[in-house]
C-alpha cells in the first residue's frame, strides 16, 4: 500500500477481522516499547479481542503492577498431541521408531479388539490471527518468538510498529517513524486513526513509555 490512507484502512480491516491477536516487544528497548504493548493491550481487549503479550524475561521494573494482563515468557510451537485412552488394557510398553520420515508409535500388549475409536489427535499450541511487534528492529532481534506465533512460516500477517529509522520494515504492514520520540507517542497517535478507545489503562501505560523515554 503506498498511501498512508491505503494503510490505515488495511490496519483497520486487519484488526477487525483478528479475533486472537498477539503483542511481540522489544526487550532491548525497554520500558518504552513495553508500555506500548501494554497500551494496545487494553484498547485490543476493549474491542473483544483475545489479547496475549509474549514477553520473555523480567517486566520492566519500573512499570508496575501487570496482574491484570494477559502475559506469557515463552511460546509454545504447534505440536501434534495424540492420546490413547488404555483404560482395561493390559497395556504397559510404548514405543517409537521413524523411517522415512514416518513416526510409528507402539502401545503393547493390546487385545485384537482394541477400540480404535479410543485413539484421539488435536493441534495444540498458540493460535493468532495477528502478530503486532512493537520496537524490535528486525526479525532476528525477536529470536524464535516470531516463528513460533506463525510469523515466519504461519502465514500469520505482521504489523510492524516501531519509531526508530534502524527499522528494516519486516511487517506485512509497516508503521515505522522516526519523527516520534518514542513508540509509546507513535501509538497514542494512531490509537485514534484505527478506531481503538483509549481508556485510562490504556493511557495510563502509553504515558509511563512517553515519560520515562523523554526521562521525566
Amino acid at each position: 500500500m503506498n498511501s498512508e490512507f491505503d494503510k490505515t484502512n488495511q490496519i483497520l480491516s486487519l484488526i477487525k477481522e483478528a479475533g486472537s491477536i498477539v503483542i511481540l516487544p522489544s526487550k532491548t528497548a525497554g520500558i518504552d516499547s513495553f508500555s506500548s504493548a501494554v497500551g494496545l493491550y487494553y484498547m485490543l481487549q476493549a474491542e473483544g479481542k483475545e489479547v496475549m503479550i509474549l514477553y520473555p524475561g523480567m517486566v520492566p521494573q519500573d512499570f508496575g503492577d501487570v496482574e491484570d494482563i494477559n502475559i506469557a515468557d515463552n511460546s509454545s510451537a504447534r505440536e501434534l498431541v495424540v492420546s490413547v485412552d488404555y483404560s482395561n488394557t493390559n497395556a504397559s510398553k510404548v514405543n517409537y521408531s521413524t523411517e522415512n520420515d514416518v513416526l510409528h508409535f507402539s502401545l503393547s500388549p493390546i487385545e485384537r479388539d482394541f477400540d480404535l475409536s479410543k485413539i484421539k489427535s488435536e493441534i495444540k499450541g498458540y493460535d493468532f490471527d495477528l502478530i503486532i511487534t512493537v520496537g524490535a528492529p528486525s526479525r532476528d532481534s525477536l529470536g524464535r518468538l516470531l516463528e513460533d506465533v506463525g510469523g515466519t512460516f504461519g502465514g500469520v500477517d505482521i504489523l510492524n510498529i516501531d519509531n526508530s529509522e534502524r527499522n528494516q520494515r519486516f511487517g506485512n504492514i509497516n508503521v515505522v517513524d522516526p519523527s516520534f520520540d518514542s513508540t509509546s507517542l507513535l501509538v497514542l497517535n494512531h490509537a485514534i486513526k484505527w478506531d481503538l478507545e483509549i481508556s485510562s489503562k490504556a493511557a495510563e501505560a502509553l504515558l509511563k513509555g512517553i515519560s520515562k523515554r523523554k526521562g521525566i
